[in-house]
Order: structure tokens, then C-alpha cells, then sequence
């Protein structure tokens, strides 16, 4: 059978989930770089007690979750009809943190008409699972990859609910039983210049000069002064010049595995309904987005940074249903699938619909 017979078989059992496991390996060996975060560093679980190895977040499911919709927004476009032009940059809700939620729309008009007060906005905070037929016309990602209605400001926000969809997709990259590495990050110069102190001026401009105190002084004084940032006196290394030494604990070394736990739940889906389309087939058409973009990634998008380019060495997607066997699903074919079933369900999903940035998000954007 096909993808989209097996996916639309499991869809209509009504208790089925699509997992995926995939073993991966580092393209360039046993150490890799997994995510950083800030304060934090590498999000790893030390060793426990019970002789449980030490474990390691290589890229979280929020972060999967924008690979899948880079993909997606890359080979289908018309599955964002909702768009924002800022300046010279056109973003559609697969590009936006909060999808159809995001500040960034609600900092837009549609032909001079505050987003929140159009009716496409109206009929999208209006939905819900029993009705979810705006989600599949204007955002059909909310659906697969959850979304939160949790930028509204002002007494709006104390008034109107919240709406929350929980993601139907959630894929993670783990490591076990790793240990952290050092790295050293020098930086030589090769005109052998020195300098501890602060001798050169940064302007605002970016634009460096040598301090001279007969030169600079007195607008030095002024900024000070007037507490403005610039102009200043900083160090060589800080305008990137002279050596650099640094010492840092930055990755880590493998020596377990590297492997990637997913799951499409489809019961979750089988809760919306999206009529007047056909609720079975709009089911079918988010699966198969979850499944391609789920596809494409560990197929072209695992050089998920310097240092951390993963390669699939073996891959098992599976249906499972309540106390049922897991049944293997072949899903090679999972883009042609997508292509086909976008066509079959196509009519309900909205021509594009491009807002214009006001004029406080263009210039938080710097796109005046």
C-alpha cells in the first residue's frame, strides 16, 4: 500500500500514532556540538547513581519543529497564505515564532485595517477543535505544530481566551552517555599587535581611532557626561585585533549514541474538525505535512550547525495502534503524496493574503 492508504487506514482507526526512530552519527567523528543556550550552555543530564550514562539534548523539539517547517515553507509555500512585508522582507507564518499568533501580524494592517480587527484574524481566534476550518484555510501548521494565541497587549488580553493547540509533532536528537570536551578558540594576529589597555576610541559609526588624549578628551568627556555609549575607549581585543587567547568547555564526545525519538500523533489530530472540507482528507493533508517535513530534514537539513552534522544510518517509521502491532510505513514517497493530497484539499486553503508592517515594526526592523 501507499503512504497516503496506510496514513488514511490509521487516521480512521481513531487510536493510532506514527513514530519515527532514526539512528544517526556525526559526519566527522564522535564529537559534535550540540545546542548552546545562553547562561546555560549544552543542556546535558549528568550520570546518575544507578549507573544511567550522562545524557544530552542535541536539538530540541521546538527546534525540530523549525527545521520541519523550513522545509515546508521551501517546497510549499502555498501552505502559509498568510504573509507580512516589512521593508523588503516577506514573512509567512512558517517563518514566525507564534505562527498565526505572532506579534508580527498583530504589528499589521490588511488594505489599512489592523490585523486583530480583520475578520480573518476574528475568524481564527474563533476557532476551535470543533471548528477548526479558519486553522486549515489560513494556517494549517497551527494545527500540526501547535500554537499559543499569547501576544495579545492591552485589556484585550484579560478579555478573550487564550487558545492553545498542542503540538501534534514533536521530534527531539538526543546523545547518551556523552562526556563534555574543552576547546580552545585562539585567534593570532598576524601583525603581532599587543594592547591591554585602552588605547583605541569605537564611535558610533563603527569607525576606530587611536586614543590621543589632545584629540579625544573632551568629546570623551561629553559622552560621559550625556551617558551615551559612544564614543569610547576599548581595548584592541575588543575591536578583534592582537591575540585572542580562549580556553571553553564547547561540545561533546559521543560515546553511546546519537539518535532521533518522534512521534505524529494522530489521535490529536483526529480531534479537529475542518468542515465544510472534508475532515478525513484535512486530517490526512497534516500528517503528510508532519511526515515530508520530518523526511526532508533528516534527508537534507541534519547540518544543524558548525561542528554538528549528522548523518542517518538507519531509519524506522512505524503505525501503532492501541494493543496493536506496529505496522512499518514506507514514506520514500512521502512528497509526491503531499503534492497530491495538497491538490485534493487545496480549494480550502486561502490564496495569499500579504499584510504591510506598521510603522513601529518597520522600525524595530530597522526596514525604514
Amino acid at each position: 500500500m501507499s503512504v497516503t492508504a496506510d496514513l488514511r487506514t490509521a487516521i480512521l482507526s481513531g487510536d493510532a500514532i506514527v513514530r519515527i526512530h532514526a539512528d544517526l552519527a556525526g559526519a566527522s567523528g564522535a564529537k559534535i556540538l550540540p545546542a548552546t543556550y545562553a547562561g546555560v550552555g549544552h543542556n546535558i543530564t549528568p550520570a546518575r547513581e544507578d549507573g544511567s550514562s550522562a545524557w544530552c539534548s542535541v536539538d530540541s523539539p521546538a527546534s525540530f519543529a523549525n527545521r520541519v517547517e523550513a522545509a515546508l515553507v521551501a517546497a510549499h509555500p502555498e501552505l502559509a497564505p498568510l504573509r507580512v512585508k516589512v521593508g523588503n522582507r516577506e514573512l509567512s507564518t512558517l517563518e514566525m515564532p507564534h505562527r498565526a499568533f505572532d506579534a508580527t501580524l498583530r504589528e499589521s494592517a490588511l488594505d489599512g485595517v489592523s490585523w486583530v480587527q480583520t475578520d480573518i484574524a476574528k475568524a481564527i481566534g474563533a476557532a476551535t477543535q470543533n471548528n477548526a476550518y479558519a486553522l486549515l484555510q489560513y494556517d494549517p501548521a497551527m494545527v500540526l505544530l501547535g500554537g499559543w494565541d499569547s501576544t495579545k497587549l492591552g485589556k484585550r488580553a484579560q478579555a478573550t481566551r487564550e487558545a492553545k493547540y498542542p503540538a501534534a509533532l514533536s521530534c527531539e536528537i538526543t546523545a547518551t552517555d556523552v562526556v563534555p570536551v574543552n576547546r580552545a578558540g585562539n585567534r593570532i594576529d598576524p601583525l603581532g599587535i599587543e594592547g591591554t589597555i585602552d588605547n583605541i576610541v569605537e564611535f558610533e559609526d563603527g569607525h576606530t581611532e587611536m586614543y590621543d588624549a589632545e584629540a579625544h578628551d573632551a568629546v570623551l568627556e561629553k559622552a560621559k557626561k550625556t551617558k551615551s555609549p559612544f564614543p569610547c575607549r576599548i581595548r584592541p581585543s575588543e575591536a578583534n585585533l592582537g591575540n585572542i587567547l580562549s580556553f571553553i568547555s564547547k561540545g561533546v564526545l559521543v560515546r553511546g549514541s546519537i539518535e532521533l525519538n518522534g512521534v505524529i500523533d494522530l489521535r490529536r489530530l483526529n480531534r479537529y474538525r475542518f468542515d465544510p472540507a472534508d475532515t478525513i482528507e484535512a486530517r490526512l493533508l497534516l500528517a503528510l505535512m508532519g511526515l515530508y517535513g520530518i523526511y526532508a530534514v533528516l534527508r537534507e537539513r541534519l547540518d544543524l550547525r558548525r561542528d554538528c552534522e549528522l548523518v542517518v544510518t538507519s531509519l524506522d517509521v512505524s503505525v501503532q495502534r492501541f494493543l496493536g502491532e506496529s505496522m512499518p510505513l514506507d514514506f520514500s514517497g512521502v512528497g509526491d503524496a503531499l503534492a497530491t493530497q495538497i491538490a485534493a484539499v487545496g480549494e480550502h486553503i486561502a490564496k495569499p493574503v500579504v499584510l504591510e508592517a506598521n510603522a513601529a515594526l518597520r522600525s524595530l526592523a530597522g526596514a525604514d
